[in-house]
């Protein structure tokens, strides 16, 4: 249980502001209607990543999730701040 919520806290935070940093990088929003946005949109994110990780069957599962859509979403990342300079 405690590998559960551990990456729920923590992978599902950093997660959370990874996919949101994607949203910023991909909207063509001002810079202040990016950080309205970004606010309102990281808790129900992260809420949504703690859900999906306790729904795992053990807390190895829930970590391999969190790192396989934390690759992702960092690859995407580095991608479209290499593209937007």
């Amino acid at each position: 249980m405690w590998q559960k919520t551990s990456a729920a806290l923590i992978g599902g935070c950093l997660l959370s502001i990874s996919l949101t940093l994607n949203l910023n990088y991909l909207l063509p929003l001002s810079v202040d209607a990016l950080l309205i946005l970004g606010i309102a949109l990281a808790f129900p994110i992260w809420a949504a990543l703690m859900v999906w990780c306790y729904s795992s069957s053990g807390g190895m599962q829930a970590w391999k999730r969190c790192s396989g859509l934390m690759a992702l979403s960092l690859t995407l990342n580095i991608v479209l701040f290499f593209t937007q300079a």
